[in-house]
C-alpha cells in the first residue's frame, strides 16, 4: 500500500484499493461466518461502553463491518443496532446471527430519528472518504440525545508520523484536483479531527492512543520483523508482552486513536 503525506491537511493519504460496498464484501469472506461474529464476546468496546452507558441503552455501529463489536455490546446486555452498507456482508450477519439488530444503510444518512441512541460506534470509517466525513458527522450530532457519547477511532498522525513526515521521509501529494485512483484511507491529524466534534457540540472527554505496535512496525524498518511477530502471535505470554508494548508506545506511536465525545 502506498502512502503519501499531505501537508496541506497534516494527513497521510493511502493509495490501494478503494474501500467500496464490494471491496468489504470480499475483505469480510471467512468459512466461518458465525465464529468470526461471536469470537470477542469480551471485546474492548464493549469494556470501554460500560464506562459510561448502562444495560440497556441504545447504541449504534455505524459500519459494523462482521458484527464481532455488535454481539459484544448484545451480550454486554445493551440495546445496539449494526449498519452497514455492505449488503453481502449484512446478509451473512442477518443469516449466521439472526438475534442481532443489523440493517443495511449508508452512515452519511442514517434511517433513525432525531436524538435517537444513546451511544454511537464509529470504528475505523470515517477516514474512508475522499471529501471527507461532514456529512457523517452531523448524522452523528443529529441521532445522539444530548448527553449521549461518541466513540470514534481512526488512523491517526501520532507524533512519531508527524515527526517523520517533517523530516521529509514521505513522497509528498500535491494533486488535489481529483481523488486518486484506488484511494484506501487518511491517517487523520487528531487536532483536526477534535476540532471539527467540538464545532458540533461534542465535548472531548477522553483520548486514547491504540495499537503502537502496529504504528512502530509500520514506520521503523529495524523493528519491522520482530514486532510482525509479536503483533500475529497467538501465544499467551506474548499476548501480554503485547499489551505491555502497546500501553508504553501507543500515546506518542500508535497506528490509531480513540476519542470519547459527550454531545452538549
Amino acid at each position: 500500500m502506498k502512502r503519501y503525506y499531505d501537508s496541506k491537511f497534516d494527513r497521510f493519504i493511502y493509495v490501494d484499493k478503494a474501500a467500496t460496498d464490494q471491496f468489504w464484501d470480499e475483505h469480510w469472506q471467512m468459512d466461518d461466518f458465525r465464529k468470526a461474529i461471536t469470537s470477542t464476546p469480551n471485546s474492548w468496546v464493549a469494556k470501554i461502553t460500560k464506562k459510561y452507558l448502562s444495560a440497556g441503552s441504545r447504541i449504534l455501529e455505524g459500519g459494523c463491518g462482521q458484527a464481532n463489536n455488535v454481539y459484544a455490546l448484545h451480550k454486554s446486555g445493551f440495546d445496539v443496532i449494526g449498519l452497514d452498507y455492505a449488503s453481502e456482508t449484512v446478509k451473512k450477519i442477518q443469516t449466521n446471527a439472526p438475534e442481532l439488530s443489523i440493517k443495511l444503510g449508508d452512515v452519511r444518512k442514517l434511517p433513525f430519528d432525531d436524538n435517537y441512541f444513546d451511544g454511537y460506534w464509529s470504528i475505523g470509517v470515517i477516514e474512508h472518504f475522499w471529501r471527507g466525513y461532514d456529512d457523517i458527522a452531523l448524522e452523528m450530532e443529529r441521532v445522539i440525545r444530548i448527553g449521549g457519547y461518541l466513540f470514534l477511532t481512526f488512523p491517526v498522525m501520532s507524533s512519531l508520523r508527524q515527526w517523520r513526515a517533517k523530516n521529509n521521509k514521505f513522497k509528498k501529494f500535491e494533486d488535489y484536483k481529483s481523488e486518486p485512483d484506488g484511494f484506501y484511507q487518511f491517517a487523520l491529524s487528531p487536532n483536526s479531527v477534535i476540532q471539527h466534534f467540538n464545532s458540533l457540540g461534542f465535548e472531548l472527554i477522553h483520548s486514547k492512543g491504540l495499537d503502537g505496535i502496529k504504528g512502530i512496525k509500520d514506520e521503523i524498518l529495524f523493528f519491522n520483523k520482530l514486532f510482525q511477530k509479536i503483533y500475529n502471535s497467538k501465544n499467551f505470554t506474548v499476548k501480554i508482552l503485547r499489551t505491555v508494548i502497546n500501553s508504553i508506545t501507543a500515546h506518542h506511536c500508535g497506528h490509531a486513536k480513540l476519542l470519547v465525545f459527550r454531545r452538549k
